[in-house]
């Protein structure tokens, strides 16, 4: 079992193929960028976030308790919610919601024993999961049979007695590089005859034949300077592009094959599940917004103009949408017979996480609206160090507060306006 931070740590030093523009990293743990993505997994290890799990009979982390009713829903979504308040950036715990889809999808099928083996040991081992579900699905007016590749969906190549060879490749599977697991799962809705894309199973990122490509970090590179780093140079979220190269994957983490009606199912139900904890951590995130806003309005003295209270109001709507739609979708959850896992509210979810799409950037606005030109015209951290330009700096930055204190809001939302906003409007 990982007990510890540290152990964790110390388990990802294996023989994983992973590459960073170009290079192939040999120990994710000590490289200057990708490092920064086992950061979030430290909530794994608090104390706060563990207890007695009764499904399993072990003492686990609180991300893999199952929710059986609306109490436990709406308490997993705050929990989602509470983590990323206090670590300033959305915690993607895909992993779990991944396992819960299954546990549902696979509990009357003929491997139900074969994956909660499995799910008790990845809980009792407290393993890191990353999820990996969008294939890279090549000419997207055509289903999987229809590709001019076929290993533009993960599809099985071969079968073996004990086990199968599967090929293809998943799209932005996030912290892939600091997993413990790949959690594979089905692309989506799948018919008849194309029962080789219905798959479901799970394998080490040390397996022979993945190969792990990471996104560059591109925000954090931007912010070579801590002042203007307030968030990306202290821990990020990475996607990857992962490969599988005609990888093996025994039987005993075969848990769908080649049954594209559980395939399908498993497909919408994950998507479900993620999306109750992205509505949450969206919320938490849109406070941050709301007081950065706020600040700044006061910053530059303009709290009480009437377009800067509407401005303000919509990140406030922003937030207060998604949370009522969290709490709700939790309430007014439907409780899976066979498995006993609650399941999101469905219109509710999708409904929650559709706003949240459709107005993120809208809000990005807003807050710009409030700051002004100044978010992107300031001056840098370093000109700030400069003990010569620094007087003239708070001088001539000062508003209704001290200059220093309205080029620090300056920066920070020049970061999450600049840097991370390409990141945050696809990740979230």
């Amino acid at each position: 079992m990982i007990r510890t931070f540290e152990e964790y740590k110390a388990s990802l030093q294996d023989s994983r193929e992973v590459y960073y523009r170009g290079k192939a990293v040999e120990d994710v743990t000590e490289h200057p960028l990708l490092k920064l993505e086992m950061e979030p997994v430290k909530y794994m290890f608090k104390d706060e976030y563990r207890f007695f799990n009764e499904d399993f009979g072990t003492e686990s982390s609180i991300f893999y308790r199952i929710p059986h009713n609306a109490k436990d829903l709406a308490e997993r979504s705050q929990m989602t919610y509470d983590i990323t308040k206090d670590m300033g950036m959305l915690w993607p715990h895909i992993g779990s919601d991944a396992l819960l889809a299954a546990r549902v999808s696979t509990c009357e099928l003929d491997t139900a024993e074969r994956f909660a083996k499995y799910h008790k040991y990845v809980v009792e081992n407290n393993l890191f999961l990353c999820g990996a579900q969008i294939d890279v699905r090549g000419d997207r007016s055509k289903r999987p049979l229809k590709q001019n590749d076929p290993d533009t969906y993960v599809h099985v190549v071969e079968e073996r007695e004990d086990g199968i060879v599967v090929k293809g490749a998943k799209f932005h599977t996030s912290m892939t590089v600091i997993s413990n697991e790949i959690f594979v799962l089905p692309g989506r809705a799948l018919r008849e005859g194309e029962e080789d894309y219905a798959l479901c199973f799970a394998v080490t990122p040390s397996t022979q034949g993945v190969k792990v490509i990471s996104r560059p970090a591109v925000s954090t590179e931007a912010a070579q300077h801590p002042a203007e780093g307030m968030v990306s140079l202290t821990r990020r979220m990475g996607e990857t592009l992962t490969i599988f190269d005609n990888v093996f994957v025994p039987w005993d983490r075969v848990f769908i094959y080649k049954d594209t009606k559980a395939a399908s199912f498993c497909a919408l139900l994950f998507a479900l599940m993620h999306r109750l904890s992205a509505v949450s951590y969206r919320s938490a995130l849109a406070e941050d917004l709301i007081g950065l806003a706020m600040l700044m309005a006061e910053a530059n003295g303009v709290q009480k103009a009437s377009h800067i209270a509407r401005d303000i109001t919509d990140i406030i709507m922003f937030n207060e949408i998604q949370r009522v739609c969290a709490l709700e979708a939790a309430r007014s959850c439907e409780i899976h017979e066979k498995s006993g896992v609650a399941i999101p509210n469905k219109i509710v979810t999708n409904v929650g996480k559709l706003y949240s799409n459709s107005n993120y950037l809208n809000v990005i606005q807003s807050l710009l609206d409030v700051t002004g030109g100044i978010a992107i015209s300031a001056p840098s951290g370093h000109d700030y160090d400069n003990p010569e330009l620094r007087p003239y700096i708070e001088k001539y930055l000062q508003g209704a507060v001290p200059g220093d204190e309205r080029f620090k809001l300056a920066l920070l939302i020049r970061e999450i306006c600049a840097l991370l906003i390409g990141e945050m409007s696809v990740i979230m």
